[in-house]
């Protein structure tokens, strides 16, 4: 589109002379995207992913969820499964619009590794922390601090502190090209190993559970049965330990950062927006294409995070993102951003908020039952259809920590960790 107006703008210039040079020259730079210009529709899409994170994570009743808001049980991927790799791509697309013009002089390379293994490591922390609050076990005996053999290390801010340290490193010392070869290795990589049969069983075929699991069979050997996220087996009735933000995974999840990290590269470079709108879209749709191919033999897996889900959640992602910055940074309609830029504006601490309390509830007992099953309890009195209920209380559980972050953003405090 900009080759398009140079062009004409050249024509019209052998015709008509330099006044009408000088007018396209304006309508050329008024179709260009600043690079120090906020990009609002990045803005609301983290705010968003932030949002439906904390509305997902917190349902009146898991049992009882409509199916956009459940995740897929094995293979397979619902809307509810984009959202952890939304964010992430959305942290590369971040590291791409703060670093890159520190990156242009490798005077900073340095300071800026430091910065990225820093933030990534408190980032983590907050994670593990967060993770085993409120350090405390309901027992016979009565109360009892958690025993740090049984603390879970990886989660979700984990994988984020991980996938953020990894690909940083990797945006400062490599260019866009090199980091599509890495994208591409990992993705390719990551296929090649989950080939691998054990017990003579192909790892999609397996239980999530079973030893056998080669991404499970690694958690297993690095972090141990204690160390992970545990849940019942209905079955036998025995916890049984399952990561489903395991150490391995988490090598995929930072190919989906890096396409982040590519997408932000492509909106911050001095172009027009429409022409940036357009590579979105088909780089988006395209990557969309190969995964549903891929799909067909190997699987959509959230779990596993495999590589053709990969490609499926950032084809999407970059499709959303192109969708959004002509709705919003070049149509201009803003207002349905600014709930959401306020949830973005303090991402971590909206979600540390969120999880605090979650756990703090689940953990405050009434007569033997949850302070959280005794609130959703209240709910679904209210409302008699159950998968209802449970989302109403799903947003109604959100509104209190917008207030607290709306107050946050008219007082101009961002916490940045």
């Amino acid at each position: 589109m900009q080759g398009f107006f140079v062009c004409t703008g050249f024509v019209r210039y052998l015709f008509f002379g330099s006044h009408h040079l000088e007018l396209y020259s304006l309508l050329i730079k008024s179709l260009m995207t600043p690079t120090n210009q906020r990009i609002v529709s990045i803005d609301f899409l983290r705010g968003l992913t932030i949002a439906l994170m904390i509305v997902v994570n917190n349902p009146g009743d898991w049992g009882n969820l409509f199916l956009p808001f459940s995740h897929a049980h094995w293979n397979g991927a619902t809307s509810t499964d984009l959202i952890f790799p939304f964010f992430i791509f959305i942290v590369g697309a971040s590291i791409s619009f703060s670093m890159l013009s520190k990156k242009a002089s490798t005077e900073n390379h340095s300071q800026l590794m430091i910065k990225i293994i820093k933030r990534g490591i408190i980032i983590f922390l907050l994670g593990l922390l967060k993770d085993n609050f409120p350090y405390m076990l309901h027992t016979d005996e009565g109360l009892v601090f958690k025993p740090l053999d049984t603390w879970r290390i990886m989660g979700v801010l984990q994988r984020i502190g991980l996938v953020y340290l990894f690909a940083g490193l990797i945006f400062v010392k490599t260019n866009w090209k090199q980091q599509v070869g890495i994208t591409v290795s990992i993705l390719l990589g990551y296929w090649a190993l989950l080939q691998i049969e054990i017990d003579g069983a192909y790892i999609l075929e397996l239980d999530k559970y079973a030893g056998g699991n080669i991404v499970t069979y690694i958690d297993y050997l690095i972090l141990g049965d204690n160390h992970m996220w545990q849940q019942i087996d209905l079955d036998s009735g025995r916890m049984l330990g399952w990561e489903p933000e395991g150490l391995l995974s988490t090598l995929p999840a930072i190919a989906t950062c890096l396409i982040g990290v590519l997408a932000g590269q492509w909106i911050k470079r001095e172009s027009a927006i429409l022409d940036k709108i357009s590579n979105l879209f088909a780089i988006g749709g395209a990557l969309t294409v190969l995964a549903l191919l891929w799909n067909l033999t190997f699987p959509f897996n959230k779990g596993l995070w495999t590589s053709s889900y990969v490609l499926y959640a950032g084809g999407i992602a970059l499709m959303s993102s192109g969708f959004c910055m002509w709705l919003m940074d070049y149509k201009g309609y803003n207002k349905v951003a600014k709930p959401f830029v306020i949830f973005g504006s303090n991402a971590t601490v909206a979600y540390l908020m969120a999880e605090l309390v979650a756990s703090l509830t689940w953990f405050i007992q009434i007569d033997g039952v949850s302070l959280n099953q005794t609130l959703a309890g209240l709910i679904k009195n209210l409302i008699p259809h159950p998968q209802l209920a449970s989302h109403t209380y799903a947003f109604l559980w959100m509104i209190p920590f917008f207030l607290i972050l709306k107050w946050m953003y008219n007082k101009k405090i961002f916490v940045k960790v």
